[in-house]
């Protein structure tokens, strides 16, 4: 029974949950795990090797067989192996950078980064402070106009019988509703009260997903977090909420903190740190970005990219969403090196390289702003 679960059962429960989605999208998106594709990987340092065929096939063959064999097996040289070799692939290719992906393997590195006979609630208490920044950030996160724009746009497409007013008090409390889940998840008098509207949250947008038919790839992590919020804190008393942030500080317990308050903040406040890895998560203010090709380059793409050319008043364009689904199926990592890199990389094809006027980057999911 779920109530009776001590501390050590619920840390691994919330393991093996947190490794089962990443393998059904590994599954999904094989393409996504090695470097022979159609759509370029996008390494953070130039320098940083790049496995081609058969060796990108046998490290993401590798990679997946690792973590069925850590779901049974739990020994700590296997999850560190497992966080090393994201690590390893990650940097090979940020696109791998998704939101389920991190979330799923930063509580792994939550667990395995204390010793094997460590007190069960240090790290259960760092496995919850990755589920409240989750909770906390990605709300205050959404706290922006462009998010407001787009769910109202939404809720006036899909709800239009509710009366407007409702409609756009909803859409300004929605960031707020959200982080607010991350706090009553912090005392015990409201905990029960967050996990409810933590699950109201999570099995209001899995149907949703089926009933508009897409984003099937974050079903798994909706359950996962469904799952995992219900095992940590349905029967957890604490004596205080600041106890998840002070207790058992150790130099484990800062990193954690690190990876769940300041860098978040830092991003929040300054734009430093990646939005995606600060739970930045369906924000929608993110700049995703539609490649405008001038004649020469038109004709100069290999085959395998001309397949995406769409057009506007003639002139063809590629939308960098599309391509990056086509191979990979999750989006286009929104960070502007990496739209950089990507018009690099198409320029590469010029005569010229160097030439001015080759693409035009323009942002297209703001328009109506």
């Amino acid at each position: 029974m779920i109530t009776n679960l001590t501390d050590k059962q619920k840390i691994n429960w919330v393991r093996i949950i947190a490794l089962i989605p990443v393998l059904i999208l590994m599954i999904y998106a094989p393409k996504l795990w090695i470097s022979t594709k159609g759509f370029p990987v996008i390494p953070l340092f130039d320098w940083w090797p790049i496995l081609k065929y058969p060796f990108d096939y046998i490290l993401g063959s590798f990679f997946f067989l690792i973590q069925i064999v850590y779901i049974f097996q739990n020994k700590k040289w296997q999850g560190w192996t497992i966080i090393l070799l994201y690590l390893f692939l990650a940097l090979v290719d940020q696109n791998r950078l998704q939101p389920y992906f991190y979330q799923s393997f930063l509580t792994i590195f939550a667990i395995e980064i204390f010793r094997k006979n460590a007190n069960p609630k240090k790290i259960l208490y760092a496995i919850i402070l990755i589920f409240f920044a989750t909770y906390f950030w990605s709300g205050i996160q959404k706290v922006n106009e462009a998010f407001y724009i787009q769910w109202l746009s939404a809720l006036n497409k899909h709800f239009s019988f509710l009366p407007q007013w409702f409609l756009v008090a909803f859409t300004y409390a929605v960031p707020w509703l959200e982080a607010l889940m991350g706090v009553l998840l912090l005392f015990n008098k409201t905990r029960k009260f967050g996990v409810l509207f933590i699950l109201l949250m999570h099995g209001t947008i899995t149907f949703l997903l089926f009933y508009l038919g897409y984003g099937y790839n974050v079903v798994p992590w909706n359950i996962q977090n469904m799952l995992s919020v219900v095992i940590l804190f349905w029967t957890l008393k604490t004596a205080n909420a600041f106890e998840f942030f002070l207790k058992f500080f150790n130099k484990q317990k800062m990193a954690i903190l690190v990876f769940t308050i300041c860098l978040p903040l830092a991003n929040n406040l300054t734009g430093f740190y990646d939005s995606l890895l600060s739970f930045h998560f369906f924000t929608a203010d993110l700049n995703y970005y539609n490649v405008f090709l001038n004649e020469e380059l038109e004709d100069n793409l290999p085959d395998h990219i001309q397949r995406f050319y769409r057009f506007q008043n003639g002139k063809p364009y590629i939308n960098m969403n599309e391509w990056a689904q086509f191979d990979n199926k999750v989006l286009f990592y929104p960070e502007d090196r990496i739209i950089k890199y990507m018009d690099a990389y198409l320029h590469s094809f010029a005569n010229n390289p160097n030439e001015k006027g080759l693409t035009e980057l323009v942002v297209y999911n703001h328009k109506n702003e």
